[in-house]
């Protein structure tokens, strides 16, 4: 077998064909020809004696070994950029455009309003954020991070805990004065607890003392989305298990009100907020500067991942 060393910008060329999904584009971007693109691909095959594309008319596909071959020759290119980047001194000025992907609801309550302050504090910086609730693979959809609500971050990938995530179990005041009082965990089963998820029951766990207590509700409204399990809530139509992230503000002016104080609770997506990215000996300085920059920021505003117990004095 040829040495892969000797054949890096064959390697170069492939990762250009994959992010562009194309070779023409890959050959214009690269001042290049398509058939010349195409053989330095075929050569690459040959080399680690695998296919890497599955090529129709109409698109190409990765192999599950040109996945791999995508993700190391991805990181010898950002090694590369970054070499030349402090050549050039773009280590001491942060520059490119940034890919971020997050949930939707964080996404709206939280971070779309602190990309604005990012923005003005690096200039040569752009930022795409796009906002979903599926899971997003960052490398197959070319994101360079993702900020997500999780307790187990994917061992191969980078994982920055940027804050804590609290968990409250609540209600309006209006559904409250009609129906039984929520005093104990037991108490839930005769009430309307609506889910985040598809399902029309779920388990909630809560911890109390060391005390570890799985939960069993039911309700008649299921929908996989925070905000909209908040207007739910708000609206009166039940119970709902909630991140206080989503529902701070609405706590803290009466709207609603926390059931079961004493308890710790096991929220439906972890217990942080973790920026995911790949890992690499040379990070972006655009990469460094907002994660950085959402550690700082997050820690100013952590009262949104505060509880009623760690705050006994506020109007919850």
């Amino acid at each position: 077998m040829e040495s892969l060393s000797d054949n890096l910008a064959d390697l170069f060329v492939f990762v250009k064909v994959v992010e562009l999904k194309s070779f023409s584009e890959a050959a214009r971007a690269s001042g290049s020809t398509k058939s010349t693109v195409s053989k330095q691909v075929r050569r690459l095959e040959d080399t680690l004696g695998a296919k890497l594309l599955n090529r129709t008319t109409r698109r190409l596909a990765l192999t599950e070994v040109g996945q791999l071959a995508y993700q190391h020759g991805l990181r010898i290119v950002e090694e590369t950029a970054a070499l030349r980047g402090s050549v050039e001194g773009m280590q001491a000025t942060p520059r490119g455009h940034l890919r971020v992907t997050t949930s939707v609801a964080f996404g709206n309550l939280h971070l779309s309003r602190l990309i604005g302050q990012f923005l003005n504090l690096y200039p040569d910086i752009s930022v795409a954020l796009t906002l979903s609730d599926r899971y997003v693979d960052i490398v197959e959809e070319g994101f360079d991070v993702a900020i997500r609500l999780t307790s187990t971050p994917i061992d191969s990938f980078v994982a920055r805990r940027l804050a804590p995530i609290a968990y409250v179990v609540c209600a309006s005041p209006a559904y409250l004065a009609s129906h039984a009082s929520v005093a104990t965990l037991a108490d839930l089963a005769s009430h309307n607890c609506m889910v985040n998820g598809l399902a029309r029951d779920a388990i909630w766990r809560f911890a109390r003392d060391g005390q570890v207590s799985d939960v069993k509700v039911t309700g008649r409204f299921a929908v996989n989305s925070s905000e909209s399990l908040r207007r739910a809530v708000l609206d009166g139509i039940g119970i709902g298990l909630l991140p206080t992230f989503a529902i701070a503000d609405d706590l803290r002016a009466g709207h609603l009100n926390v059931l079961l104080p004493g308890y710790s609770i096991e929220g439906t997506f972890g217990n942080s907020i973790h920026a995911i990215f790949l890992p690499s000996k040379f990070v972006a300085p655009k990469m460094r500067v907002f994660v950085d920059f959402l550690l700082t920021r997050f820690k100013d505003e952590e009262h949104w991942s505060r509880t009623p117990a760690d705050e006994p004095g506020q109007p919850w």
